[in-house]
């Protein structure tokens, strides 16, 4: 008995040391993680982002659901212009969703790289209570002008000016967004505000920006001799920017003016040795020069500065342009563009493999670029731009079936990929997204409605399409598209005046609308009005409808 006790005795302190070995581990973990993220931080302070990310990437190693690890991640992409900034603010997002911040964070980051879904996405899921505040209306403005929704802009930064009345930026905001209008009267007042600001305010940073907006002004109305003015005056400032050098560069090409040589040299050797620069650089001079001139000029940095990105995705992005498939998958043959990239360069390689029409190893590469996207919502988004670009239909499509499988919750894959499905006429793997979307999203009438449309259509009888859409009309009888689906459930069981009843409760103006003419036209033949049913038939022929659809209605119009 007492050797019992003993064995029982030994069991639990070995228990109790091991989960203080555990413990004491992990605590050591911690340590280490705090320690990495602040050495970071004094690295971004001196602006060394390269050592900077090299410590953040052994802290997220470490622990990648940090999320101040993950938010200086971020900072320092952007700082470096790296692709994988946006992965970065999304995986903070993720990680912390309640937090408007960095929902904010994320929303112009996306709008940096023209990602407006992203943008939209983020700021929708902003809570209530702050969409009532300035920051939120500050950049809720800024995508709505990027979207050309210039009353929407200036609805949201009145609000910021009436929530924030002391913040400059608000007034310029606003005075920056009536430019654009074509009251004469407060175009005049909205240039006046910004050159008040240009010359009067303390802050440098605001002074600036009115004059970049300016100079942007002035050269949508063809006033090159003003846009020239603005731009010396500007990169003189103080607070200017390598951006704003580019800014006046491109107007003295435009005007071809003898100081553009000079400066273009002076630019390149400035941008040398900053992967940032670089990518202001390459991005102007690849629209605005050649593709081929900025691959020359890429290739011949330091090796030091092409080994840092942005720089390999500029020089793969150019040998892309110039269909130099043979450099391109040379190039991509010796980088490794790091763990948040690496998806990235097989994108790249795949297109060189597609160039050279070598469809096998192509396939293969392209698998790889999915797999290393590793589920990753906006590491898929970026793919999914990339094939849109370059014309990869099946590659899209797959990608948009990705991201609706591992995120239900991106409204817009689900949207876009049905669209894709419409306009191929494929109608089973259409049925297949809506059935899938149901059982996601049980209260959805519109997903339960298209489901029975085309199960009606196919006749796949298992999904009892005529029951969705019986119930699906009752719970919302006025919806046009839910009584022209139960309409045709009806007609298909041989109750075409019950049907006939549901569609002629419609307004007349309702019946003309093409998707729903079809199906009355349908249901007019059935009970014998052919003339009638000609007409509405003739307005459904001018849309595009789903090939059974089709047939059904060409079938009625014939009276096959």
């Amino acid at each position: 008995m007492k050797m019992k006790k003993l064995l029982i005795l030994i069991a639990l302190t070995g228990i109790i040391l091991l989960g203080g070995g555990y413990v004491g581990y992990r605590g050591y973990k911690v340590a280490r993680q705090h320690r990495l993220v602040k050495q970071a931080r004094m690295f971004v302070a001196k602006s060394d982002y390269r050592k900077a990310l090299l410590v953040l990437q052994r802290a997220v190693k470490y622990n990648s659901k940090d999320v101040d690890a993950c938010r200086l991640m971020a900072d320092v992409a952007d700082a470096m212009r790296s692709p994988a900034v946006l992965i970065w603010r999304s995986r903070v997002v993720e990680l912390n969703p309640h937090s408007t911040p960095d929902r904010l964070a994320l929303a112009q980051t996306a709008l940096a790289v023209r990602d407006y879904t992203t943008a939209t996405n983020a700021l929708e899921r902003v809570s209530a209570d702050d969409k009532k505040k300035a920051p939120y209306h500050n950049v809720a403005g800024t995508v709505a002008v990027a979207a050309n929704l210039l009353a929407e802009a200036e609805t949201h930064f009145l609000e910021a000016s009436r929530l924030e009345p002391q913040n400059a930026v608000h007034q310029l905001n606003l005075s920056v967004v009536r430019l654009h209008g074509t009251n004469a009267a407060m175009l005049a007042e909205a240039r006046g505000a910004l050159k008040s600001v240009s010359e009067n305010t303390t802050n440098a940073a605001l002074r600036c920006q009115a004059l970049r907006e300016l100079v942007v002004d002035a050269v949508r109305h063809n006033e090159t001799n003003a846009a020239l003015t603005l731009t010396k005056n500007l990169v003189g400032q103080t607070n200017s920017t390598f951006q704003d050098k580019i800014l006046r560069l491109d107007l003295l090409r435009v005007t071809q003016k003898p100081e553009f040589k000079p400066m273009l040299a002076t630019c390149q050797r400035e941008a040398a040795e900053d992967p940032a620069k670089v990518q202001a650089m390459a991005t102007w001079g690849m629209s605005k020069i050649s593709p081929q001139d900025t691959l020359v000029w890429l290739t011949n940095l330091p090796a030091s500065t092409q080994t840092n990105q942005p720089v390999p995705v500029l020089i793969a992005d150019c040998y892309a342009v110039v269909k130099d498939w043979t450099g391109l998958q040379a190039y991509l043959a010796t980088q490794r563009w790091g763990a948040d990239l690496e998806f990235l360069r097989h994108a790249y390689l795949t297109r060189a493999l597609k160039g050279r029409e070598l469809t096998g190893a192509a396939k293969a590469e392209w698998e790889l670029a999915v797999k290393t996207a590793n589920n990753q919502k906006q590491a898929l988004g970026m793919l999914l731009r990339m094939a849109a670009q370059w014309s990869w239909m099946s590659e899209g499509e797959e990608l948009l079936w990705a991201i609706v499988n591992r995120f239900p919750e991106e409204k817009w894959a689900f949207s876009a990929l049905s669209q894709v499905l419409f306009q191929g006429g494929r109608t089973r793997p259409l049925m297949q997204l809506y059935s899938q979307q149901v059982k996601r999203f049980p209260s959805d009438l519109s997903i339960q409605n298209n489901l029975a449309m085309t199960a009606m259509l196919l006749e796949a009888k298992e999904l009892k399409p005529h029951d969705i859409a019986r119930d699906v009309y009752a719970k919302a009888s006025t919806n046009i598209s839910y009584a022209s689906t139960y309409a045709f459930s009806l007609h298909l069981q041989e109750k075409d005046a019950e049907a006939l009843k549901i569609l002629e409760a419609l307004k007349p103006k309702d019946l003309e609308n093409p998707s729903i003419a079809g199906y009355y036209g349908l249901i007019l033949k059935s009970t014998g009005n052919s003339s009638k049913a000609n007409t509405y038939l003739d307005l459904a022929s001018k849309i595009r409808v789903l090939p059974e659809e089709k047939k059904l209605f060409d079938r009625a119009k014939t009276g096959a």
